[in-house]
């Protein structure tokens, strides 16, 4: 008993079908023959048609290169595709070797000119009360704040970075020592008033 819903195919549909099946890709084939991909494969099938998988690696390739080379043209951008075997990840060469000393050195320059000019807004974004887009570390501080810092962390302390002030509790180990300096970098206050 035949399906009720079976495709069938005309006799130039047939032709096409056995004549291209080896070397064509399977979308291409079913916006010509107007069916699925499953219907394509039982069709294929009954006819015992196999593809040539060195033809369809080219047309993968051929597509590949196409699509990069419209990709670098939209971004307006430089097309590599020709260099792109040159230019390649390859194992035991450095990036110098494989652009050219003339490439790297002003590809390492727009780097340099990128993150400073980067670091110059985020600076502009905290000196106007902005919050940070980047993690860097705009605020210059003191080599011996960054000590203390470590230091007051290690014995228990709670920090308030952004009020400058370390709260201790009952399990801080005190520093009585740097506690007892005039305000050096931070304020100490018991962590109970934390809130007030």
């Amino acid at each position: 008993m035949v399906p009720p819903n079976k495709i069938f195919l005309t006799e130039e549909q047939e032709a096409y079908l056995i004549e291209n099946y080896q070397t064509l890709i399977n979308h291409t084939l079913c916006q010509h023959l107007g069916v699925s991909t499953r219907t394509l494969n039982r069709l294929a099938k009954e006819r015992g048609l196999v593809k040539d998988l060195a033809a369809i690696e080219g047309q993968r390739r051929e597509r590949l290169s196409v699509s990069l080379k419209t990709t670098f043209r939209l971004r307006g951008g430089n097309d590599h595709s020709e260099n792109g075997i040159k230019t390649q990840f390859k194992p035991g060469f450095k990036p110098r070797e494989l652009f050219g000393e003339d490439k790297f050195w002003a590809m390492h320059r727009k780097a340099v000119e990128t993150r400073k000019m980067r670091f110059a807004e985020e600076r502009a974004r905290v000196s106007f009360g902005l919050p940070q887009r980047t993690n860097m570390r705009v605020k210059r501080q003191p080599r011996q704040k960054i000590l203390d810092r470590a230091y007051l962390k290690r014995r228990g302390y709670v920090l308030d970075e952004a009020n400058n002030i370390a709260y201790f509790t009952q399990e801080t180990r005190r520093a009585t020592r740097l506690e007892a300096m005039p305000r050096r970098f931070y304020i100490f206050k018991p962590y109970e008033n934390k809130h007030q």
